[in-house]
């Protein structure tokens, strides 16, 4: 089996930020499940800065007519790095899919693309079925997962109460404020966090998870509550994000796989579709307004045996049925077959 997989290699394009999500969480699993001789890996956005757009487009088809991969997957993050033709015309040369990590937010965008590729997949279950419905019957459900060459669970000790992994936005720190206003003290790691960031490795990012008692899942989607709207629009800096924010919508992520395959209790945003992927109250917890966090957070840190419970079942229920591996593997086979 041979796989042509177009991705960003590092974080956003840029090098020195290290390597991207869909490197570890595509590539990384792919090379485990096939071998690394089998997939290859072509970052088209590291073309496109060194030979510009036209260039990427043709050395992609090159690539594919002289390897002859039996499929290609392609991650598009922005918008308009590919040639609709190009993209296109390579499905009589091998099976193609557009691989989406974002499509319940950004349809528009997904309307347009799914029609110059043999399949396409969604994260997201309620999508799945939404497409289903339209019969689009080249949709594949293919959950984010987690990496299990990578996402461990660690012999360390919890010395962090409340942790939280994420870049900065307005509604997460307005719930900073709101978990300080009730003396909770919660450690923040991610782009953006104070004057020059508090961005952690991967392997540190890991150790967070492990050494947490509670770790927060913050959604960053839009949010009406007027509370938070008066609290962000006086700054500046908030109020320019809130402006070009265009997620209305959360889902699933592969957040949510990654904390619980490190053992790490989780306290998540609630979204549709979480409870297909783990069992709420049992193997994950959930708060369903901004305003339940901090009683929520000063809940579970009495309860050590709630806590600790909650925390096992879900890192069992991860190793169990939610690798990135086992989930690339699926997709593959469906794809083939």
């Amino acid at each position: 089996m041979k796989i042509a997989l177009a991705i960003m290699k590092y974080d956003y394009g840029v090098e020195e930020r290290g390597f991207s999500y869909e490197y570890y969480n595509l590539y990384l699993p792919l090379c485990d499940v096939y071998g690394k001789e089998n997939i290859l890996l072509y970052d088209y956005y590291s073309e496109v800065k060194q030979s510009g757009m036209d260039m990427m487009n043709k050395k992609l088809r090159e690539l594919i007519l002289s390897e002859k991969p039996d499929i290609s997957i392609f991650c598009i993050l922005w918008e308009n790095q590919f040639d609709e033709e190009t993209v296109s015309s390579l499905r009589r040369k091998t099976k193609t899919l557009i691989y989406f990590f974002d499509d319940p937010w950004r349809q528009k965008f997904v309307r347009h693309w799914i029609k110059y590729f043999d399949f396409f997949s969604t994260p997201d279950y309620y999508m799945y079925k939404q497409y289903l419905l339209e019969g689009m019957n080249n949709v594949i459900y293919s959950p984010f997962g987690f990496n299990s060459s990578i996402y461990k669970k660690l012999n360390v000790s919890q010395n962090i109460d409340v942790s939280f992994v994420g870049g900065y936005s307005p509604l997460r720190n307005w719930i900073k404020h709101l978990l300080e206003k009730e003396g909770l003290n919660v450690k923040f790691y991610g782009r953006g966090w104070g004057k020059n960031g508090n961005w952690i490795s991967q392997e540190e990012m890991i150790n967070v998870f492990n050494q947490s008692k509670i770790n927060l899942n913050l959604s960053n989607a839009a949010s009406y509550d007027l509370s938070f709207l008066l609290y962000a629009i006086p700054s500046f800096k908030n109020l320019k994000q809130l402006l070009l924010l265009r997620k209305n919508k959360e889902q699933v992520k592969g957040r949510h796989y990654e904390i619980n395959a490190c053992g790490g209790f989780q306290l998540s945003y609630f979204i549709p579709g979480l409870n297909q992927v783990y069992e709420i109250d049992e193997e994950i917890a959930v708060y369903e307004n901004e305003r339940q966090i901090a009683n929520t957070v000063k809940f579970f840190l009495k309860n050590n045996e709630l806590r600790n419970s909650i925390a096992d079942k879900g890192y069992q229920r991860s190793q169990k049925d939610h690798s990135a591996q086992m989930y690339l593997k699926k997709l593959v086979d469906q794809i083939i077959n």
